[in-house]
């Protein structure tokens, strides 16, 4: 019994540690070779995991997503271009080192981006 007691209380120990070390924000981007950002949540349409370079763009990033998979040219690799959070944005698949993705980038060259991917 005092056994089991101290293997429960070690596990609990090791879950606690592990809590307290992960990441707060999951890091996007390690399959398709892209810088790393943040996870913002996954679009309702799609089911697809939505990214940004940084926390602050989330809803932003979750809106053109929105946007983008209404619209959504399974064309392939054809440029759509999307209006959402004010601004204009060019949409299309990306190769990935083991799986394509989306990815949306603002057209009046602000640099943001928006990452969509399984």
């Amino acid at each position: 019994m005092k056994a089991s007691m101290r293997t429960a209380a070690a596990g609990a120990v090791g879950i606690a540690v592990l809590a307290l070390t992960a990441p707060a924000a999951r890091a996007v981007g390690e399959n398709t070779g892209e810088a790393t950002g943040v996870m913002c949540g996954t679009d309702g349409a799609s089911g697809l995991m939505v990214g940004a370079a940084r926390a602050g763009d989330c809803t932003t990033a979750l809106r053109v997503a929105s946007a983008y998979t209404r619209s959504w040219n399974s064309g392939g690799e054809a440029a759509t271009t999307v209006r959402a959070a004010g601004s204009v944005w060019s949409c299309r698949e990306q190769p990935g080192t083991l799986n394509p993705y989306q990815e949306c980038v603002e057209a009046d060259g602000s640099g943001r981006r928006v990452i969509l991917m399984s």
